[in-house]
């Protein structure tokens, strides 16, 4: 699934796409591991991993779903100097298919902030690593 891009001056600034856990390097694997095994770790389900300044995974778990929604949309959009993630839950399902979503970020710059906002409403990362 590649997701969609918004930007103040290209479409090449920032592209996205989901991955799977069996794709991606040790590093990105361990943070995930550690997440799942850390009983502190409960929150809010929004995690990011920085693999470089230009090359993030944004990793999503069940914490992240209220009631019975399932896993929704990600949109960015970037300006001057930041980039904000805009996430959202899908509809209402019977039945859980995804038990997380992992997507890999790439960046053609670096920029000064992030925001991650959640159904519309600004919010925050669970935890950054890198």
């Amino acid at each position: 699934m590649i997701g969609s891009i918004s930007s103040g001056c290209s479409n090449d600034e920032v592209s996205f796409s989901e991955v799977s856990i069996d794709k991606v390097k040790k590093d990105v694997k361990d943070f995930i591991l550690h997440i799942e095994t850390s009983e502190s770790n409960k929150g809010n389900g929004i995690y990011m991993f920085n693999d470089s300044e230009k090359n993030h995974y944004l990793y999503l778990n069940q914490d992240f779903l209220e009631s019975k929604n399932g896993f929704g949309s990600l949109d960015i959009k970037v300006d001057d100097n930041s980039w904000n993630l805009y996430l959202s839950e899908g509809s209402e399902v019977t039945e859980l298919v995804d038990e997380y979503k992992l997507y890999k970020i790439k960046l053609n710059e670096e920029y000064e902030y992030m925001k991650v906002f959640k159904n519309g409403e600004e919010t925050y990362f669970q935890t950054i690593g890198a």
